[in-house]
C-alpha cells in the first residue's frame, strides 16, 4: 500500500510551494507561520518519562541510494554560505533536498535537541505518533517506529540541514537524529473524510 497522495500533497508538495514562495518573497509573515505547521508536528510519546507531546521540525529523508549525493551537495552549500545571501542558499537548497524523485516517502527525519521526555520515551520504546495540524481543519495522525542515529549518514544529513540555517563559522552540530518510519496514517481533519479515518497502513 503506497503513501496516499493526499498526505504527500499536504506534507511535501504544498510545503515545497511555500518554500518557493518564501524564497521569492511572495508570502506574508502570517502565511509563513501557517505553512510551518506542515513541517513541525507534535511528537507524541509514552514511556518512562510519561505521556508527552513535543513540537519538532521534520522532513522526508532522501532514499538511501541518493544519500551520499545529497550530503555532498549540502556540504558544498555550507562551504559557500559566506559568499551567498540566505535567500540564494535557500533557493539552491530547494533544488537539493526537495527533489521528489530522490525522496523516500516512507521515512521522516528530525533531530533531538532537548533530551527530556521525548528522548527518554523513544529510547525506551522506539515508538512515536506525529500529529500534524494546519488550521482551520486539516490534521493527520502518523504512527511511527523510530530509530535513533548518533552516527552514520542519516545523522550527518540531518545535522547538515540544521547547519545550513543555524551554524556560522567552522563549528558543526552533532545532535542525535530520529528516523521516523511510517506505519499508519489517520486523517483526523474536521471534514467528512476525516475524524480518524485510516488512510495508510504499511504492509
Amino acid at each position: 500500500m503506497s503513501l496516499p497522495q493526499e498526505f504527500i500533497n499536504y506534507v511535501y508538495r504544498k510545503r515545497l510551494e511555500a518554500v518557493k514562495g518564501m524564497v521569492e518573497g511572495k508570502l506574508s509573515s502570517a502565511e509563513v507561520y501557517l505553512e510551518f505547521t506542515r513541517t513541525s508536528p507534535a511528537v507524541i510519546t509514552d514511556g518512562p518519562a510519561g505521556l508527552s507531546g513535543s513540537i519538532k521540525m521534520i522532513g522526508f529523508l532522501p532514499k538511501e541510494e541518493f544519500m551520499d549525493e545529497v550530503i555532498n551537495e549540502v556540504r558544498e552549500l555550507i562551504a559557500s554560505k559566506s559568499k551567498l545571501g540566505m535567500r540564494e542558499v535557500m533557493s539552491r537548497l530547494v533544488g537539493v533536498i526537495y527533489r521528489e524523485e530522490l525522496l523516500d516517502f516512507s521515512r521522516f527525519g528530525g533531530l533531538e535537541m532537548g533530551f527530556k521526555h521525548s528522548w527518554s520515551n523513544i529510547k525506551a520504546t522506539g515508538k512515536a505518533t506525529l500529529l500534524f495540524f494546519t488550521p482551520p481543519v486539516t490534521s493527520y495522525e502518523v504512527r511511527c517506529d523510530v530509530r535513533i542515529h548518533e552516527g552514520g549518514k542519516i545523522h550527518e544529513y540531518l545535522n547538515l540541514i540544521h547547519d545550513v540555517f543555524h551554524i556560522v563559522g567552522g563549528s558543526r552540530s552533532s545532535y542525535p537524529a530520529y528516523e521516523f518510519i511510517i506505519k499508519e496514517i489517520y486523517d483526523q481533519s474536521a471534514t467528512d473524510e476525516g475524524f480518524g479515518r485510516l488512510i495508510f497502513r504499511a504492509g
